[in-house]
Parts: C-alpha cells; structure tokens; sequence
C-alpha cells in the first residue's frame, strides 16, 4: 500500500484513497479488502465479508447514507477491472446497500 491517509480529520475517504480504488489493478484481493475496510466508515455495521464457499466470498457494503462511503462506492463502481475480475458487482439495494460476489 501506498505511504497515504485513508481518510481526512472529518472521516472522509482522502483523494489518495479514492485514487487508490479507482487505480487498484494487482494487489493481492484479500489485502485490498483490508484496505477498503479500514477506510470505510461505519465498518462494523456497514462492511460484511462472508464465505460462500471454497475460493468465492461474499462482500455487502451498506453506505449508512453516510456520503464519504458513497464517494468510495463510486471509486469502486468506477474500476472496470475490480468490478469484472476480482470484486463482481452483483447488485443493489435502494438506501446504499451494494453486493459483491469475490473471487481470491
């Protein structure tokens, strides 16, 4: 990981860290997942990650309205290559609730 806050003295996700999603391309899924915890805020309620089976896991990311995850929830969205390969996108919920489907 880079030298860089995850989020500011408010609580928000940095333009470092936003960077960081947005450009993610060869880390290491699970570390990424550390990461993007980390930096997410209302972690214990709002970032799920559950084991569906050997190799795939479940992620469910739940915004809380809070809009510093809805900026890390676009930064996501915005990684083609996370979203297809490494963190499939399967679907959402009206009222911030995002499901990902993971493959390491």
């Amino acid at each position: 990981m880079g030298n860089f806050d995850l989020l500011d003295c408010n609580g928000y996700p940095t333009s470092e860290f936003l960077k960081f999603i947005k450009d993610y391309k060869t880390m290491p899924i699970m570390e990424f997942l550390e990461i993007l915890r980390d930096g997410w805020h209302f972690r214990d309620n709002g970032f799920r990650l559950k084991r569906k089976y050997k190799g795939k896991r479940k992620l469910e990311l739940h915004t809380g309205g809070w809009s510093g995850n809805e900026e890390t929830i676009s930064s996501i969205l915005s990684n083609t290559y996370l979203t297809h390969f490494k963190m499939r996108y399967v679907r959402w919920e009206a009222g911030g609730h995002y499901y990902f489907e993971i493959t390491y």
